[in-house]
C-alpha cells in the first residue's frame, strides 16, 4: 500500500473519530465501525513504523559494510607500507584502520539493536493484523445481523400496520353497511307512508268511508236538532 493511500486511512479514521465525539452516541454498528477504523489505522501506523525502522537498519547496515571495507583497506596499506619499510606510513594506515574498526563496532552494536527492535515490532504487527482481521470479521457479522434484524423488525412493523388497517377498514365498512341498512330503513317508510298510488282501490275506499261517516255524521245532527236532542259536546 502506497503512503499517500496509508495516509488517507488515516486522515479519514480521524475524521470519523472526530464526528462521532460531536455527535455523541451513535448506531451501535457505527460505532464498531468506527473502532474498526481507528484499529485500521492505527495498524498502517505501525506498518510504517516498522518500515521506518527497517530503513535506519538498512543504513546502519550500509555504513557498517563501509567501515569493514575500510578496515580491510587499511589493513592492506598497512601491510604494503611493512613490507616496503614505511614504518611511519604503516602507522597511520593501522590508526585510520582502528578508527574504522572501532566505528564498525558501533555500526554493528546499533545494528544489533535496531534489528531486535524490528523483529520485536514485526511480531506485534502480526498480533495486530491477526486483531484487525478477526474485528473486520466480527464487523462483518455484526453488520449483517443488524441488517437482518432491522429487515425483520420494519417487516413487522409494516405487518402490524397492514393489520391496523385492515382492522380500520373492517370497522369501516361494518358502520357503512349498518348506515346503508338504516338508510333503507326509512326509504322503505317513505315509500310506504308517501308512495302509495292515490288511485288504488285502497285508497278510493278509504276516501269513500271517510265521506260517508261525515255525511252520516251531519244527518244524525240534524235529526237531533229537530227532536230537540243536544249532542254532548266532545
Amino acid at each position: 500500500m502506497s503512503i499517500r493511500n496509508r495516509l488517507g486511512r488515516v486522515v479519514r479514521a480521524n475524521r470519523a473519530e472526530r464526528a462521532a465525539r460531536r455527535q455523541g452516541p451513535a448506531d451501535p454498528v457505527q460505532a464498531v465501525e468506527a473502532a474498526y477504523a481507528q484499529q485500521v489505522a492505527r495498524l498502517d501506523q505501525a506498518r510504517r513504523s516498522v518500515a521506518d525502522l527497517a530503513a535506519n537498519r538498512r543504513r546502519v547496515e550500509v555504513l557498517g559494510q563501509q567501515a569493514r571495507a575500510e578496515v580491510e583497506h587499511w589493513d592492506r596499506q598497512a601491510e604494503a607500507a611493512v613490507a616496503m619499510g614505511h614504518d611511519a606510513g604503516a602507522r597511520e594506515y593501522l590508526r585510520r584502520s582502528i578508527e574504522a574498526g572501532k566505528r564498525l563496532e558501533g555500526l554493528a552494536a546499533q545494528h544489533r539493536t535496531i534489528d531486535e527492535q524490528v523483529r520485536r515490532l514485526e511480531q506485534d504487527l502480526v498480533r495486530l493484523d491477526h486483531q484487525v482481521h478477526d474485528s473486520f470479521v466480527r464487523f462483518q457479522a455484526l453488520r449483517a445481523d443488524h441488517g437482518a434484524a432491522q429487515a425483520a423488525l420494519q417487516m413487522r412493523e409494516a405487518t402490524a400496520a397492514a393489520g391496523q388497517q385492515a382492522a380500520g377498514a373492517q370497522a369501516a365498512a361494518l358502520e357503512a353497511e349498518r348506515e346503508v341498512r338504516r338508510l333503507q330503513a326509512r326509504a322503505a317508510a317513505y315509500d310506504e307512508i308517501a308512495g302509495t298510488d292515490p288511485d288504488s282501490a285502497r285508497v278510493r275506499e278509504a276516501f269513500e268511508q271517510l265521506e260517508s261517516e261525515g255525511e252520516v255524521r251531519a244527518r244524525l245532527e240534524a235529526l237531533e236538532r229537530r227532536r230537540g236532542i243536544e249532542r254532548p259536546r266532545q
